[in-house]
This record gives C-alpha cells, structure tokens and sequence, in this order.
C-alpha cells in the first residue's frame, strides 16, 4: 500500500518548525510519503525531509461581512457596563482549502491511502495503530485545546481516505457550501461522515499547540497601570439585552480603559490631532474621529509611547457598546 501524509502547517516560530520537523520523520518511520502545504516560507531542512513541498500565496480568511468568529468580554465602568467585541478572520475555509489543494495534487499520483494531518498533531499511540493498521475512511473526535474535558465531534486535524473517498471529498469542498453550512469546518466532517458515510473513531486527537493560548483581545495597553481596547466598525445596528433590543453604534473611534490602577495623563493621537485626557476610572471614551478613516493612532502616558497605527489598520473589526 502507497500512503501518503497530507499536512497543512503554517509554522512561523522556532517551536512550530521543531514540531512539523518531528512529526514528518514520526510519519515517515510509519512507512509514509509526506506532502506539506505552506503559505510561509519553510528551512531547507524540512523541504529536505519532505518528499512534496507546495509552496502559495494563497490563504483564504474569511473576514467579516463574509464571516468571521467574535469574542467577547463585558466589564464595569463609571458608565455603566459595557461589552466589547472582537472578530477574528474564520480560519476554517484556508483549512478546507488548503486540504483540497493537496488532495487534487497527490490523486495524480499512485496512492492507495491519505492521511490528511495539521503539523502539529499529537501522533499518539492510536494514531500510529491506525496507520500500520492501514485503517481508512476515518475521522476523529478532537480535544477541546482550551479546555482538556471537552470533546468536539470532528476535526480535520487527523482524517483518512482511501483513494476514491477521497476523490469523493475534494468534489464537496466547496466555498459556498461552506457558507451555507452551519459556521465551522468541522461541520463538513460531519456532513461528510453522514453522506458518504464516514467512519467516526471513538479516539479523540489532539494538538501539541493552542494557537489562541495567552492572547488577550481585549488589552492593546504596554503599561501595567491600566487596560485599553478600542473601537473599529462601519455604522452599525446591533442587537442587545434581554429581551432582544436594537442599538445604533456610529463609527466614531471608541476606547475603554479599564483596570486602572493609577491616575495616569494620556495623550491620544489621531492623525495628527491630539486628543489628553487624565484616567482615574474605568470608562468609555468617544472621540470625534471614524474609527474606518484612523491611519495613526498613538496613546502616549509619559512613560510608554504605544503606536497602535497598523495594529487599528490590521483590525477587521471591534465594537464597543453600552451593555443593556
């Protein structure tokens, strides 16, 4: 049997390479080819290893109003309550894609059996049973990286296809069926498994890297004395409270400082015009400004100059509102 490791990796850290660099030799003394897609440049040395590298440009995030994932945090102020809202790009149609790519280029060749993998899979004990045992037409249950007693029902961290499976599959990875779906790409998993059928293990994976673990969406500020978030977003209508209400946010640039710990003087600076304020308390400030328009945007305490001018630029969207 011809078995091919299919893995997706976007390794931009000393760790993520060490552990793409591990998991292609684990696979490769399991007897299987490896294929790696990366839309980053990746060390000679993993090239050498691997016996197909494709490298693209391509790395399709949906952002909003096409889709995207919201967090959200609500906290007091001398205002009232107020709800923050951040969207992250939905990273579930670049993971579908990124599969499909790699099938449609390995079925030109002569394999019986593909293992499609993220590069940082926890090849445990199961996994590897799985592959001598050359057991196929699977997917897998995963561990919730944010919480080690939760399961998801399906993952596309770890899936195996024969060769007409999958050729079945790379024909249902399909943006719009993605969008019609119900949010997530482990979704199509599941659809797949229900449609095709799919076997689903009892044994759940898991990842060796939480890609979201110690990130705070909620704080740009550098100095320990307080916390900031700002605003991003078009003119909007959104609904709160409960029972459900509507609330109309204009576009002006919001920023909540929080967790003050002392008085400190701020000096704000929005293309160009400078804005001082003096921050004892947590509360929202409005300024006179689109937050769509900010090219620079620089809060200075006197002790830290923070330039958060591409950081405004990179966002897709923030909102801030007053909680109901």
């Amino acid at each position: 049997m011809k078995k091919i490791a299919l893995i997706s990796s976007y390794c931009d850290s000393v760790e993520k390479i060490q552990i793409l660099k591990e998991n292609i030799l684990k696979v490769k003394s399991l007897g299987l080819d490896t294929f790696v897609i990366s839309p980053i440049t990746l060390p000679a040395e993993i090239i050498e290893l691997s016996n197909f590298v494709f490298f693209t440009k391509e790395n399709p995030l949906l952002v909003w109003p096409v889709r995207s994932f919201t967090f959200w945090k609500t906290i007091f102020t001398n205002d009232g309550w107020v709800t923050m809202h951040h969207n992250v790009a939905d990273y579930g149609w670049a993971g579908l894609y990124q599969i499909k790519k790699m099938s449609q280029i390995a079925l030109t060749y002569e394999y019986d059996i593909f293992y499609h993998m993220i590069y940082d899979l926890d090849i445990d004990a199961q996994v590897e049973s799985e592959i001598v045992n050359n057991d196929i037409n699977l997917i897998h249950p995963r561990v919730n990286p944010n919480n080690p007693n939760d399961l998801w029902e399906a993952t596309l961290h770890f899936m195996v296809f024969d060769r007409n499976t999958m050729e079945d599959i790379v024909n249902r990875i399909n943006l719009d069926v993605y969008l019609n779906g119900n949010g997530v790409a482990e979704g199509q998993a599941l659809k797949w498994a229900k449609e095709i059928p799919l076997t689903i293990s009892e044994h759940p994976v898991k990842d060796q890297i939480y890609y979201w673990k110690d990130v705070d969406f909620f704080n740009h500020s550098k100095n320990e004395n307080y916390r900031f978030f700002f605003s991003k977003n078009d003119n909007t209508e959104i609904w709160v409270g409960e029972p459900p209400t509507s609330e109309y946010l204009d576009g002006n640039l919001r920023i909540v400082f929080y967790n003050i710990l002392n008085t400190t003087d701020i000096t704000i600076s929005v293309n160009d015009v400078e804005y001082s304020f003096t921050i004892d308390k947590s509360q929202m400030i409005k300024l006179d400004c689109k937050s769509k328009d900010v090219n620079q945007f620089i809060i200075n305490d006197g002790d830290i100059i923070n330039d958060l001018s591409k950081t405004i630029q990179d966002t897709n969207r923030n909102l801030i509102y007053f909680s109901h």
